[in-house]
């Protein structure tokens, strides 16, 4: 089942700890910015007037609710039927908020305007997996060459984190047929069944004729 849950350990791996990054000029602490957790916090931990020092000691139960609600936004509620093209999605908007998805829907052809939508949702979910982890990579390689001074010198960083989400992700890559629910699979083998059957009735009927004749 596609879950949230399944790239928990992803995440917590790579965004581990409090960072000031200077490019950005904030504070970030397991993976959550400052301006994120002041505009969040409110309504994902019912914290009314958030501080740095809260974000600061933020515990993980408390990341773990960002983490969710950024996932329900990149899947649409768990609207993509693969857990790898949900990985995608999800670091993709986690990592690079509506422009990551933008990279996506282009990808995919649809209108990029950076919200996950029925349409976006319903491309992805006839697009191959394992290509949309590749546009993972492939969007952190052209940041750092668009704009070297900036990310050149977390690129490494961000190539290992990729081999990580491809590590967790790769055993989904062909269960898009594999995981249709038991009484899908039935009704496909009686279709099967039905045009066995009706392929021998119809082999049958001119086999008489002929012989009738």
């Amino acid at each position: 089942m596609v879950s949230y849950k399944n790239i928990l350990a992803h995440v917590h791996k790579w965004e581990g700890g409090l960072v000031y990054f200077p490019t950005e000029k904030q504070w970030t602490n397991r993976g959550v910015q400052w301006t994120t957790y002041k505009a969040l916090a409110p309504k994902l931990l019912n914290i009314a007037n958030p501080t740095l020092d809260g974000l600061k000691s933020m515990t993980q139960a408390q990341a773990d609710k960002f983490i969710k609600y950024f996932w329900d936004k990149a899947t649409y509620n768990n609207s993509i039927t693969n857990q790898a093209a949900a990985n995608a999605f999800f670091e993709m908007f986690w990592g690079g908020s509506k422009y990551g998805i933008k990279w996506l829907q282009r990808v995919l052809g649809v209108n990029p305007d950076g919200n996950v939508g029925p349409l976006t949702i319903a491309a992805a979910n006839k697009y191959a997996p394992s290509k949309l982890i590749e546009e993972v990579k492939k969007r952190y390689v052209a940041l750092a060459k668009a704009d070297p001074s900036k990310y050149n010198y977390v690129l490494d960083g961000w190539i290992n984190r990729w081999n990580s989400l491809l590590d967790i992700s790769k055993k989904y890559f062909n269960q898009l047929v594999e995981n249709l629910p038991k009484d899908i699979e039935g009704k496909k083998k009686s279709k099967i069944i039905i045009y066995l059957l009706g392929g021998i009735a119809v082999s049958y009927i001119i086999y008489k004729r002929m012989y009738k004749k």
